[in-house]
């Protein structure tokens, strides 16, 4: 938060906040600008805002009774036709003009397609300067940032997500955006803070009186909540439809009382992206870990009880949380009283197993919500937003909330919780429920991993209050749970419990802040920004709780790229630094350092070379400075700057037993190279090719080379290349990076023929200036040619280890879709895999593209283990585990497996011995049995399913075999 200096000045400033132990602060006037409860420093007065109001606590505003907003009065005849051919003409007969408010729900989400169509035609018919208030912006509706721009839509009543949020950090939005709770917007609407001109309301069923609902026809999206207060209050209500319905329309979710026009239309949107990126249950096993623990702190504190009622957030570790509460419930033999949602299939599911006996839902996150609330009624029932979060009326649903679990961007010491910005400043999340719910529920849990990326997610400031700290009982993590030192009731309850009888670890959130700095690598502290307002943050009483500012522009930077400009032709050579960060990696002396190091290795002089950056790493900055060296005096690829000594690590294994799982991880993407060693696989595919932005290959090489050479501590893991193919760009991979950087095997993607393993061969030692390649090679087959000769492809070198296929190019290549099951490949699948077996090399397993879905993937690795493959390439860290464990040897197999080598050496004269089974049953081992056990052998020693002692056992078996 900048000090004073003047709205238009671009200042890099920091936001401040003041101390104290107190759990209570008093309001502070400080001239210009009041110190609120939460410590925030806030205007008096705020450009396109007005006057503030101070906040003064979570609960220091006694709700009164204020004189709301009249119901206008209808001037309609009887019989009136209420059908308008389409939303021009409901424009016009609303009086729509230049200023006016307009307000939409979002109940279809990312699939809303009702307020950008009514927004273009505002825009057509030349109205400027509109009050956008609708429930929530999501990303579908990004076309509004040219509306932004140009001036058609300058204040928000709402927060914006996504794209939209970060085009108002970008300072597009010329006017405010105002960010309220569910339950402030109706309390502001109802006490005419916003004063709506037009409601648009999208259903998915109405009759043409305007009776209608959302849960009817095909693009029914559940509730219509949080239009209930608009419909009531606003001067013009208009229906928007496409299923228009026998009169009268039922269930009626807004009846016709309230409705003044109805327009039909082809489509109010797509309701499958209901479902968006936060409201997908995860399958990160960190993830997994956190939602259990916090279904143990409910069991620890004895909530889970027939009385029980419940509410979780829409993101992935609150839902993982349900699912692990529906488990508790379901061994406990619990029925609880009640659910509401925001509601999911989970809670839907909880419902139907009468694990809760009542739903109550004001927004449905997937479709099967949508069908229940049908299918349920009357167990599950809709309820409007007034009724549910508004704090200013005579009762709330969220005041009946035993516990509440909801997500967070970030945590602070005192337990203020950030939902809405990223540490950048940026504005990417609206607030939702999450104050309503915090503030109702006698326990509101925070969900949320210690550090994302390179970020602290515990803090000692958070960015931006969303929910004030003494409204938040808990946090759960994956390193502990904490519990707010106010909340001495819960303490009291798991006084004296171990660690053991609790399930987690109960520490301080202390200890979680330093858990947080030491996995993100770095301290958190406030970011930069302009001193221009750009967003308002109220309580749910209408008091400022927070403000955000424009950040400053970090375009081409962050934690994988920084900025570089280079002015040729100057009287000296000199760099400048710029740091947006106040903790970064590289401190400004050393990036100043390194850029005078680069140039001088390239003998450049007479350039001004300025660096802008925030919190890259040496070698990403490394790379940033060559790659725009390279790009600007056409430095040659065999000229690298290379930073520290070659790390030295095992040379290449042709029959190494670990190759369960391949990682693929994009070059360009180098936080994600900097995990590959810790990332589980048993070895990463640093991509060049198809990951990679064809702009960015040569930013991508230098990066993978200073990470295979010395940045990046691969371990154990084998160290794997996608080259961009047998051709001019595969060949700048090989000359970029195997000279200086240590690299285990090449992944040779849409091999056809021999010949190009050939070639590629050749290639290799030229560039290694050597006889013979040591580069082991993994063969991608991708077309219907590469089938046909898989079988001299897997013959071409003794290097090649590995064989797979790419089944979208394959599928494309043969003009045919790709299907989930893969069924228009099997034919493709077997045929190379019987190739691959003649010519004594292993088929590794295609990618499965669908994330989150364990079911899924382990069913594909049942399908290929039987076709014989030993491992499968991966497209996400969280498809390792469940890979890995699925290709780890089973005990029946070991067993069988040590069984056979024994007896073997047991009978040194005898070509066959016989050994009971896995199934119970006497088998005769030869030869091919004895070469399938050693594999097996060899890879549960690796794993450690097996003592090392067997490694002697096994190698005896070989020798008499050889």
């Amino acid at each position: 938060m900048a000090s004073g200096a003047p709205e238009s000045t671009t200042t890099a400033t920091t936001a401040t906040t003041t101390s104290t132990p107190d759990d209570v602060r008093e309001v502070v006037d400080m001239g210009d600008y009041w110190i609120n409860a939460a410590g925030r420093k806030i205007p008096k007065v705020i450009p396109g805002y007005g006057p503030t109001k101070p906040f003064r606590g979570a609960f220091a505003t006694t709700p009164s009774l204020t004189a709301s907003v009249p119901f206008r009065p209808l001037n309609r005849l009887p019989r009136t036709d209420k059908m308008l051919p389409d939303i021009v003409a409901a424009l016009k007969a609303c009086g729509a003009a230049d200023g006016i408010t307009v307000s939409f729900h979002h109940h279809l989400r990312g699939g809303d397609g009702v307020l950008v169509p009514v927004m273009k035609e505002m825009r057509k018919m030349g109205f400027r300067n509109i009050n956008l208030a609708p429930s929530s912006l999501h990303d579908g509706q990004k076309e509004l940032i040219e509306m932004f721009k140009d001036g058609t839509v300058t204040n928000i009543q709402t927060g914006a997500n996504d794209s939209l949020g970060l085009s108002v950090s970008a300072g597009d939005l010329k006017g405010m955006m105002v960010v309220r709770s569910h339950g402030a917007r109706v309390r502001a609407i109802k006490e005419g803070d916003i004063k709506i001109d037009i409601a648009f309301i999208a259903a998915s069923a109405s009759d043409t009186q305007g009776n209608c609902n959302g849960v009817n026809g095909l693009s029914a999206c559940g509730p219509l909540a949080y239009s209930a207060i608009d419909a009531k209050l606003a001067k013009y209500v208009v229906v928007v439809t496409d299923n228009l319905v026998e009169y009268p329309c039922t269930p009626i979710s807004i009846s016709e009382n309230y409705v003044d026009y109805v327009v039909c239309v082809k489509s109010i949107g797509d309701n499958k992206k209901i479902v968006g990126g936060t409201t997908r249950l995860s399958t990160d096993p960190q993830v997994l870990s956190i939602g259990e623990s916090c279904a143990r702190l409910m069991d620890a504190l004895g909530l889970l009880t027939p009385d029980l009622i419940f509410q979780a957030g829409s993101g992935g570790t609150s839902l993982t949380a349900m699912t692990a509460l529906s488990a508790k419930l379901a061994q406990k033999k619990i029925s609880a009283k009640m659910a509401n949602g925001g509601t999911t299939c989970i809670l839907v599911d909880m419902l139907k197993k009468g694990l809760v006996r009542k739903l109550t839902t004001c927004q449905a996150f997937d479709l099967t919500a949508v069908r229940s609330m049908v299918e349920d009624y009357p167990k599950h029932v809709e309820t409007d937003i007034d009724q549910y979060a508004n704090p200013h009326n005579c009762g709330n649903v969220c005041n009946q909330l035993d516990v509440m679990v909801a997500g967070g961007t970030e945590v602070d010491v005192e337990f203020n919780c950030n939902v809405n910005t990223h540490s950048d400043g940026s504005f990417q999340h609206n607030t939702g429920g999450h104050q309503d719910t915090a503030a109702g529920a006698k326990l509101t849990i925070i969900t949320m991993p210690v550090a994302r990326r390179c970020n602290p997610g515990i803090v000692d400031h958070v960015t931006t209050i969303t929910t004030p700290g003494e409204c938040i009982g808990a946090i759960v993590t994956e390193e502990g749970v904490a519990i707010n030192p106010r909340r001495k009731d819960l303490l009291a309850k798991l006084e004296g419990k171990t660690e053991e009888q609790l399930g987690f670890k109960l520490v301080s959130i202390q200890y979680l802040r330093e858990r947080g700095i030491e996995k993100a690598g770095r301290m958190h502290t406030l970011p930069m920004t302009m001193d221009r307002i750009i967003g308002v943050l109220e309580w749910r009483d209408g008091t400022v709780l927070d403000i955000v500012r424009q950040p400053l522009d970090r375009k081409g930077m962050g934690i994988n790229s920084a900025k570089i400009e280079i002015k040729q032709n100057q009287p000296e050579t000199s760099v400048e630094v710029v740091c947006l960060d106040n903790t970064p990696y590289v401190t400004p002396a050393q990036a100043k350092q390194m850029a005078l190091d680069i140039l001088a290795f390239y003998a450049i002089n007479n350039v001004h070379l300025t660096i802008k950056y925030d919190y890259a790493r040496d070698f990403v900055l490394a790379a940033s400075l060559e790659t725009q060296i390279r790009r600007t005096f056409n430095v040659p690829l065999s000229k690298a700057f290379n930073v520290g000594e070659k790390r030295v690590y095992p040379a290449p294994q042709r029959n190494r037993p670990m190759r369960r799982s391949h990682l693929y991880i994009p070059g360009a993407d180098a936080y994600m190279v900097g995990k590959g060693g810790a990332s589980g696989a048993d070895g990463v595919i640093l991509d060049l090719e198809d990951a990679v932005d064809p702009a960015q290959k040569d930013f991508a090489r230098v990066v993978v080379r200073h990470a295979l050479r010395n940045s990046v501590d691969f371990g154990n893991v084998e160290k794997m290349i996608r080259i961009n193919g047998v051709n001019e760009l595969g060949w700048a991979d090989l000359e970029a990076v195997l000279p200086h950087s240590s690299v285990d095997v090449l992944v040779v993607p849409k091999v056809e023929t021999r010949e190009e393993i050939v070639r590629l061969e050749q290639k290799i030692c030229e560039v290694l200036h050597v006889e013979t390649s040591p580069i082991l090679l993994v063969c991608l087959i991708e077309s219907a040619l590469g089938v046909e000769n898989a079988f001299e492809i897997c013959r071409a070198s003794p290097n090649i280890i590995g064989v797979s296929m790419g089944l979208e190019d394959y599928t494309a290549d043969r003009g045919v879709e790709r299907t989930e099951s893969d069924e228009e490949s099997q034919w493709a699948l077997h045929r190379v895999s019987n190739a691959a077996c003649t010519a004594g090399v292993p088929m590794i397993d295609v990618v499965y593209s669908t994330l989150d879905d364990n079911e899924g993937i382990e069913k594909a690795i049942a399908r290929a283990k039987k076709m014989g493959m030993f491992g499968k390439r991966c497209i996400h860290p969280n498809q390792i585990p469940v890979v890995n464990r699925c290709f780890n040897p089973e005990k029946p197999d070991i067993d069988e497996a040590t069984s056979a080598l024994t007896a073997f050496l047991k009978n040194p004269t005898s070509g066959v011995v016989k050994i009971i089974g896995k199934k119970g049953r006497p088998k005769m081992v030869d030869k091919p049995v004895l070469i399938r056990a050693l594999r097996v052998v060899d890879l549960a020693i690796a794993v450690g399913l097996l003592p090392r002692e067997w490694s002697q056992t096994a190698q005896e078996v070989r020798t008499r075999l050889a």
